[in-house]
């Protein structure tokens, strides 16, 4: 029986979109996949009977999903950096700080995913390309700091069947249904009508061919799959609590840098960019992920000690918010979020017999003129790039 604890993720930024790369950075993650839903139409003329369903068709191909995992210092750094678009790096000190900010248009990811047990039969390999992130959201109350990815892609390889027999020899070309998301030196697994299999490593890829060197024939209709890769983690995980958040707030970010903590509960940041997939000729799944209006928005529970937050509210005037998350130590990992323009939407304080009030936040970031920016998320690690 396959495990979910023997799969991984891996992650890596294209340097075109929607042209695949191979991912070499594995991430840690809790749950989550990118789903390949097919659409079947179903046909219905009138055929001089009551059945309906007549006919199928194929029809549009939904590539999208999310993850969750645990805020790590290291490994958010690249879902920030395709749900933002922009990052700046600089020295500070020992560390590095990288600065994201909203960029008009976003970058995109390879993402590759093995479900199931590699060294068996009972396992998935997938590949999505031209996958664009949709929403971050990073939320904490009592436990770990969490941040969950929604994600859609352009395009997905699971597998493909060969349209016609091959015979074993050296650099065969090889026919296959599609070869979208498959690389040339990436290994496939060919497994025969037959029950026969062999692993053989892709030396060029054509729209229609793969070219390989196979040590056995094959009938139309072989199935070819990826072969999974050997994941590798090289650091430890470095990740948030929500006793390492500390909340400020004042009229501008320079004022709530200094001002004094304030008591937060049960947060949730989170910044959209609602995107839309657009279906055309290309392919059955999305020929375009367009980007559309970005936003962010803060939301939390407080402790109900004093008007200050109600009349905030009421007042409608501007809050900036800094956020900081920062391990303990020496050289520690930070995480730090500068809303400029913080203003409040909603604010509620329930009434329950023998209940504490609690006060519930909801706001919106703004833009801001004069920074010409809205939020910016700095990320402190040890990573030199994304």
């Amino acid at each position: 029986m396959a495990s979910t604890r023997l799969g991984y993720l891996a992650v890596q930024k294209e340097t075109t979109r929607a042209v695949p790369v191979k991912p070499t950075n594995f991430i840690r993650f809790t749950e989550g996949n990118i789903e390949h839903s097919q659409e079947l139409i179903e046909n219905n003329p009138i055929q001089n009977t009551r059945w309906n369903s007549i006919t199928p068709v194929q029809g549009k191909i939904e590539t999208n999903g999310s993850f969750k995992l645990d805020a790590d210092t290291r490994e958010m750094g690249h879902f920030l950096l395709a749900g933002l678009g922009n990052v700046a790096t600089t020295n500070s000190g020992s560390l590095k700080l990288h600065t994201f900010t909203t960029a008009n248009r976003l970058p995109s990811l390879t993402l590759e995913q093995l479900q199931g047990n590699s060294q068996g039969d009972d396992y998935v390999m997938s590949r999505s390309f031209g996958v664009m992130v949709d929403q971050i959201e990073l939320s904490a109350s009592d436990g770990l700091v969490e941040m969950n990815v929604d994600m859609k892609a352009t395009g997905m390889f699971l597998k493909s069947n060969l349209l016609n027999a091959e015979t074993a020899g050296t650099n065969v070309s090889i026919e296959l249904g599609s070869t979208e998301g498959i690389l040339a030196t990436d290994s496939v697994v060919i497994t025969n009508t037959t029950g026969v299999k062999e692993t053989a490593t892709v030396s060029a890829v054509t729209a229609s061919a793969i070219t390989a060197t196979i040590a056995s024939s094959y009938l139309a209709g072989s199935k070819v799959e990826l072969a999974p890769q050997t994941p590798a983690y090289t650091n430890p995980q470095s990740i948030f609590s929500f006793v390492h958040a500390k909340f400020q707030f004042g009229t501008n970010l320079t004022t709530a840098a200094s001002a004094t903590e304030e008591n937060v509960e049960n947060w949730t940041f989170t910044c959209m960019n609602n995107l839309e997939e657009r279906y055309g000729s290309l392919r059955a799944t999305p020929s375009v992920i367009a980007e559309k209006g970005a936003g962010a928005m803060l939301k939390y529970t407080k402790f109900f000690e004093t008007r200050v937050d109600r009349d905030r509210y009421l007042d409608q005037t501007r809050q900036a918010c800094i956020l900081t998350l920062e391990l303990p130590g020496a050289n520690a990992h930070s995480l730090k979020f500068e809303m400029q323009d913080l203003r409040f939407t909603s604010y509620k304080m329930d009434t329950g017999a023998d209940d504490v009030y609690v006060a519930e936040m909801e706001a919106s970031c703004f833009y801001d003129q004069t920074s010409g920016q809205a939020i910016a998320i700095k990320l402190l690690n040890d990573v030199t790039s994304y």
